[in-house]
């Protein structure tokens, strides 16, 4: 297990990969390191991440793991935003297997409600 770092740690030399990803939900861009130590060519790799809108931070996990030469065997995430088609995009077009705990087709914040796909 790793995990991508949105800044330098101090058990992270500087042979490393590294991207920006565009955050959806703060609106700005970050960096995304992982050690080369820890991500090799020939690997299968689940990416796990929280939530899922646009795809633009699995997009760049998905980089990381080219940059390496590791395989994206799959994506789980715990809450995807499928009204905003990130999944969707990654699926279709990507070719990824994404498994999401739970689906949100729309919200309605006047009426306080959430609709499930």
């Amino acid at each position: 297990m790793i995990f991508a770092k949105k800044a330098r740690s101090i058990n992270l030399d500087d042979d490393q990969y590294a991207t920006t990803i565009y955050s959806f939900t703060k609106q700005r861009e970050y960096p995304v390191i992982v050690g080369r130590r820890f991500l090799s060519a020939g690997e299968n790799v689940l990416i796990i991440d929280d939530f899922l809108a646009n795809g633009c931070a699995l997009e760049g996990l998905i980089r990381l793991c080219a940059f390496a030469g590791a395989n994206v065997a799959g994506i789980g995430i715990a809450v995807e935003k499928a009204f905003q088609g990130g999944g969707g995009r990654l699926r279709e077009r990507g070719g990824y297997r994404v498994e999401s705990l739970a689906r949100v087709a729309g919200m309605d914040a006047e009426r306080g409600t959430i609709e499930f796909v």
